[in-house]
């Protein structure tokens, strides 16, 4: 095969010469950041590392690397410029992390957590980004704390038996008391309560009534699902431990007679009464009917006043601003997220590194609503941004910055405020989200079109005249389209 070389061209450069087209290569593959196929387990105090890859593999001297929860700062861990900061890192996880720098040279960059607690446990994003180019995925950690055994407690008599509770705590996630006869049948508990305390662990309580002959032999189990286990205490109580009910019974009859008679007296005063009581019940209710309507009314008018202002902003986006990883479709009213770098030029005006793009029309007045549907994907954020909002390199989403914007954000629906974001854990996230803006009042606002119920509101501002956009933030994979 040597031989159809040109002569001039010797061996030795052209090894050379493979070696620079080689790492040329490497040098510009796409970066790729990939996470465990599942969930990380971890028992609470004991210590984990956090699995993530990048590809391709190299040095990541010159590389940036953030392991973050809901927000880039402060974040859980941080390596840039070839050493770790730690200028910024979260109070709850200093002198607790360590990035794995061993397995930096096969393209590993494991996040370790020393001693982890409780509060340890959700989602973690590790971020890496080499030059322009960045990538990013979510790790999620389970932790799960084993608590006591089962304790059996004999508490009273009650109805011809004795009740017995059994009590276990220490628990995460919660876990299930069982009551079981010597056969291994479970027998269906009197009451049952489960309860949290300030460290988060749970407690949980089950009781039984056990009577004479039947059920004198027992067992309590706790099962704890992470585990996949059982643990049980067995008892059993002798027959003198139980009472003759029939004496009571007795006692309890002839109470029961005096109340009788007692009623009976009562009865006919009551009667009266009770005529006269009903009628203004039924004059209350119909004057509550009406306060019940009239409130109905007042929300009905105060959503359309919020989510329904003037002017309906038909949003096109703009794709000198879209980054080079974006595709618009044609009529520009939706983007997709393709992870695939197109051949465009980096403009001024274009976003680099973060998969931006903002709508071609902005306002300086005037009071307009937009959608925006979440057709498919993974993470996104929607809202509005000032024209000079910077364009290259580092940026946080934040109001400060000239970001009012709100999403599902490290598997979380959020509202990006600062110096922390707010979360929104009892709104389901929407397929359909409406963005409201007052210009001359500073008002902006979020709505759910799926639910028709307000989502988040940010304090008033003043644009001072500054042109805002509608702007949207693509996680990987994500699709958005706007409406009108």
């Amino acid at each position: 095969m040597l031989s159809s070389f040109h002569p001039c061209f010797s061996l030795p450069a052209f090894i050379i010469y493979g070696l620079v087209f080689h790492v040329h290569e490497l040098q510009s593959a796409l970066l790729k950041v990939t996470g465990p196929p599942g969930p990380i387990t971890v028992a609470m105090g004991e210590d984990v590392v956090l699995p993530c890859r990048f590809s391709p593999a190299q040095s990541v001297q010159q590389m940036e690397v953030i392991w973050f929860r809901e927000q880039f700062s402060p974040f859980v861990h941080r390596y840039k410029g070839g050493q770790d900061q730690y200028g910024e890192q979260m109070l709850q996880y200093q002198g607790r992390t360590e990035l794995l720098k061993d397995g930096f040279t096969n393209g590993s960059v494991d996040l370790k957590i020393f001693r982890v607690r409780l509060s340890d446990r959700g989602n973690y994003t590790c971020f890496v980004r080499r030059d322009s180019d960045y990538d990013e995925v979510v790790v999620e950690l389970k932790v799960t704390a084993s608590g006591s055994a089962p304790l059996i407690a004999l508490e009273a008599f009650q109805d011809g038996g004795i009740r017995v509770a059994c009590r276990s705590s220490g628990w995460y996630p919660p876990p299930q008391l069982l009551w079981q006869d010597p056969r291994g049948r479970h027998l269906p508990p009197l009451s049952e309560s489960l309860t949290q305390d300030a460290s988060g662990l749970f407690a949980a309580e089950s009781s039984i009534i056990l009577t004479r002959g039947t059920t004198q032999k027992l067992s309590c189990l706790v099962r704890h699902a992470p585990h996949g286990r059982e643990w049980g205490s067995a008892f059993s109580v002798s027959d003198p431990f139980f009472q003759n009910p029939h004496p009571w019974m007795t006692a309890l009859g002839v109470v029961l007679v005096a109340v009788v008679a007692l009623l009976a007296t009562a009865a006919y005063l009551l009667k009266m009464k009770g005529k006269h009581e009903k009628r203004i019940a039924v004059q209350e209710a119909a004057l509550r009917g009406c306060d019940a309507e009239i409130e109905k009314q007042a929300e009905e008018l105060a959503w359309r006043r919020y989510v329904a202002p003037i002017e309906e902003a038909k949003v096109v986006l703009d794709p000198n601003t879209a980054h080079c990883d974006l595709v618009l479709s044609d009529n520009c009213k939706s983007v997709k997220r393709e992870d695939t770098r197109q051949d465009i030029p980096d403009i001024p005006e274009r976003f680099n590194p973060w998969r931006c793009v903002l709508g071609c029309e902005g306002f300086t007045s005037g009071r307009h609503y937009w959608e925006v549907e979440v057709v498919d994907g993974g993470g996104w954020t929607v809202g509005v941004s000032r024209v000079d909002v910077k364009r290259k390199g580092e940026i946080e989403f934040k109001p400060e910055e000239g970001i009012w914007a709100l999403g599902q954000w490290a598997g979380h629906l959020q509202a990006l405020t600062f110096p922390n974001r707010t979360l929104l854990p009892d709104i389901q996230t929407p397929k359909r989200v409406r963005v409201s803006l007052d210009y001359e009042e500073g008002r902006v606002a979020f709505f759910s079109v799926d639910e028709e119920i307000p989502m988040f509101t940010f304090p008033l501002t003043s644009f001072e005249g500054t042109r805002v956009h509608p702007w949207v933030w693509l996680g990987p994979g994500t699709w958005l389209k706007m409406w009108p």
